[in-house]
């Protein structure tokens, strides 16, 4: 009753940090098809649709061949880093930090959604609108300082944006709604790692290369866009994994990405499932390499769980 009471509580003051309830309820898209292409074992579909009025999410939806008349599919929603080209890097392994994941979901039976962050990739600030001096501004920053401005959080904005993006997928006719999980590198881990801890849709998630704590990572030097205000003093990074359990999480980490300490962190998880009693839902590959999302291990280990959930 008191872990209960601790996740209902930490849950609501990050709803609070974030200024969710300011973004209102989350709606259900209806995407606009822009184009449509072949790919291996794929089709791939650019499309936008709106969250807020105005506000119009990038993305690429990833449907397998197979999944005609095969019936409901796992889902896949995939969140990129902070990383130049947004999205592109998630379902293009020419410009792929690592494995392009979710091109490698998609290849597995998973329809997977792959949108821009606010501030990124085709939803980046406009080059005549960048009247600093500085060239190393970037989109993400100015969309932070707007919306600071007005009184909200652009952190809130891309996990609202993210929220409507499970809606979107729940919705399909070839996605069981009850198989949508999320992975994410970097930037995107630290936003799946919200993503799943709020939204009890999320079925599984894949963290990679943002999983450490706020006291030893960089995050006193990161992007301003990923320090909403007040969050550490509500939470560490690990109470916020924490409230995935006892759903499946899987958690990579390089050796060798030495921004990103894997312990305490990790303990700190893993006590969390095994008071869940779901030890065996907690996965790891601690890998000899850098910053980047593997893959090997993590992704057939998600698609196993999700098709079980789905069936």
């Amino acid at each position: 009753a008191q872990r209960q009471r601790w996740r209902v509580s930490l849950r609501r003051a990050l709803r609070r940090i974030l200024g969710l309830a300011a973004f209102g309820a989350v709606p259900l898209p209806r995407p606009v098809l822009l184009e449509s292409t072949r790919h291996d074992g794929y089709r791939r579909d650019r499309i936008a649709y709106q969250t807020l009025p105005g506000n119009w999410v990038s993305a690429y939806l990833l449907v397998p061949d197979a999944a005609a008349g095969a019936g409901r599919r796992p889902a896949v929603l995939c969140a990129h880093g902070h990383f130049p080209g947004g999205k592109r890097g998630v379902i293009d392994p020419r410009h792929a930090c690592g494995v392009a994941y979710g091109h490698e979901f998609a290849r597995r039976g998973c329809v997977v959604l792959a949108p821009d962050n606010a501030g990124m990739g085709e939803r980046d600030v406009e080059p005549a609108e960048r009247t600093l001096a500085d060239d190393g501004i970037s989109g993400c920053f100015l969309a932070w300082a707007r919306l600071n401005h007005v009184g909200l959080d652009l952190t809130g904005l891309r996990v609202f944006d993210l929220m409507a993006g499970v809606s979107l997928l729940a919705a399909r006719a070839d996605v069981a709604a009850r198989a949508i999980g999320v992975a994410g590198l970097s930037g995107g881990c630290w936003l799946s790692q919200l993503l799943a801890a709020l939204d009890r849709r999320i079925a599984g998630a894949v963290l990679s290369g943002f999983f450490t704590t706020f006291a030893q990572t960089v995050w006193h030097g990161h992007c301003v866009c990923h320090h909403p205000r007040g969050i550490g003093a509500i939470a560490e990074l690990p109470d916020i994994a924490a409230l995935i359990a006892p759903r499946p999480l899987f958690i990579e980490s390089g050796r060798r990405d030495a921004n990103y300490p894997l312990e305490p962190a990790y303990g700190r998880v893993a006590r969390a499932y095994r008071s869940c009693g779901a030890p065996d839902r907690l996965g790891l590959d601690r890998y000899d390499g850098g910053h980047i999302f593997r893959g090997i291990a993590a992704i057939p280990w998600l698609v196993e769980r999700l098709r079980g959930i789905g069936r």
